[in-house]
């Protein structure tokens, strides 16, 4: 996917909270799904308050690892295309990443991703052809049905939850971009 192709508005409103949703490569998701599954049986099970399998025992920032590397350079191209959407662009960097496996009836409750330090901007792709639904905001539950190679943006504020996997696996990866510097333009 060109950088002309991700370039359109892909902001979806909730109340007054916008979503960006659209695709990432076809190609790189395939090449890093195929690795990721690779992975999973290292996987270890991760309570928070719900059943899940995480790569979070491996590595903080699973998308450092050099055979995801086209899959954070295609990620980052869209946190820049959100941040320009928006007019907002900050200097920062992916700080954690990590994987997510649903196997049948697993899921994620109501959950945010504010850091005590700074704030970020928070994503998930998906790896598997079908997913469980993803819901955001308690008071308004905007739902949607993630498909393969989708990417879904928003602020680390916002809650959400995955419903319960209904297939024998459910693939994501998620990611929080620490908002370091808010960019002033140039100067005049």
């Amino acid at each position: 996917m060109g950088f002309n192709e991700i370039m359109n508005n892909n902001f979806i409103t909730i109340s007054e909270v916008a979503i960006y949703k659209n695709k990432l490569d076809l190609d790189v998701c395939h090449k890093s799904a195929s690795f990721v599954k690779s992975l999973q049986d290292k996987f270890i099970d991760k309570s928070w308050d719900c059943d899940i399998k995480t790569s979070k025992n491996l590595t903080n920032n699973i998308l450092n690892i050099i055979e995801l590397r086209d899959l954070k350079y295609n990620i980052l191209a869209h946190i820049d295309n959100y941040m320009q959407q928006r007019g907002l662009f900050y200097d920062g960097y992916i700080r954690d990443s990590w994987v997510n496996i649903y196997e049948k009836k697993f899921y994620q409750e109501f959950h945010t991703h504010i850091n005590e330090w700074h704030r970020t901007i928070s994503g998930v792709i998906y790896l598997t052809e079908k997913n469980s639904d993803i819901v955001f905001d308690v008071t308004y539950a905007k739902r949607f049905t993630p498909e393969f190679s989708e990417i879904i943006l928003f602020e680390d504020d916002l809650p959400h939850r995955v419903v319960s996997n209904e297939e024998d696996l459910r693939i994501s990866l998620a990611f929080n971009f620490a908002k370091c510097a808010r960019w002033s333009g140039i100067k005049e």
